[in-house]
């Protein structure tokens, strides 16, 4: 297969580069590319365990619209 796997769009962007120079070190990447990919999948990587630990805790998600519910499921 030629080409990208999945759908990609091109985008434009201002970025600021000494958090893209801290984020290349904490990341261990070399190009922005990948340095966006692999924050990308760091921030999925997150919400996947946030979920885990919720669920882990019988916390149902949609309550933690409500700022009290939501302090109450981390204690």
């Amino acid at each position: 297969m030629i080409g990208y796997p999945r759908r990609v769009t091109k985008r434009l962007i201002e970025v600021d580069d000494a958090k893209l120079d801290a984020v290349l070190q904490l990341l261990e990447t070399r190009t922005l590319k990948a340095t966006v990919d692999a924050a990308f999948d760091e921030v999925l990587a997150l919400d996947r365990r946030r979920r885990a630990l919720l669920a882990e805790r019988e916390v149902d998600l949609e309550a933690l619209a409500d700022p009290a519910e939501r302090r109450a499921a981390w204690h």
